[in-house]
């Protein structure tokens, strides 16, 4: 067991999805100032981080900061399925292709339908 930051588990989605960032924003086709950065704005860090359809909404509003706790305390596994989810999620044709429909409520709730959450490790 290990005690890690908020900012630790930010950290590994920012460096995670800067992998397909670019294929993103692509399928996205807007006209942002931020598409000439290489690197993922904090909304985008944000958008992920809500519409990622493995993590439940207490470990989404922790990692957003929408709790008082700054930290926490996981296992090793817990670690590496946060790292599998983060990963899956920011190769997934809905994030990377993420237009209205796909990142709709009707189709996440298809996606959610026999999904595992990872919740908060505690």
């Amino acid at each position: 067991m290990k005690a890690i930051t908020r900012d630790y588990l930010v950290d590994i989605v920012y460096r995670t999805i800067n992998k397909t960032i670019a294929l993103h924003r692509r399928a996205k086709k807007t006209a942002c100032h931020c598409h000439s950065q290489e690197s993922a704005t904090d909304e985008e860090v944000l958008n992920f981080i809500y519409y990622i359809p493995w993590f439940d909404d207490k470990l989404k509003d922790f990692l957003i900061g929408n709790v008082k706790e700054t930290t926490i305390i996981i296992s090793q596994s817990w670690e590496l399925e946060f790292l599998k989810k983060t990963m899956l999620w920011s190769e997934s044709f809905e994030w990377l292709h993420g237009n209205d429909y796909f990142l709709s409520e009707a189709h996440m709730s298809s996606i959610k339908k026999d999904v595992v959450y990872l919740t908060l490790p505690y």
